[in-house]
């Protein structure tokens, strides 16, 4: 890997966890997504340079994980 770019890794994964396909099914996957996403980088930064970002996805996947909970979601 020649130059990193972090910036591109979290607008990918933004753009998984935001897709409206998403299922149930699909949630243990998305997980793990956010995981080698916080290990890469860790990695290659060094421990805790990334959290910020690591924190951000987590947070968008509970707060999409909450809204398909609820029983007014649209159908998708």
């Amino acid at each position: 890997m020649t130059n990193p770019n972090i910036k591109k890794d979290v607008d990918f994964v933004l753009k998984v966890i935001n897709n409206p396909n998403n299922k149930e099914r699909h949630l243990p996957a998305l997980v793990k997504l956010i995981k080698n996403f916080e290990d890469k980088w860790n990695d290659l930064l060094g421990p805790g340079i990334a959290d910020f970002y690591t924190n951000l996805l987590n947070d968008k996947y509970k707060d999409d994980l909450q809204y398909s909970k609820r029983n007014d979601r649209p159908k998708r």
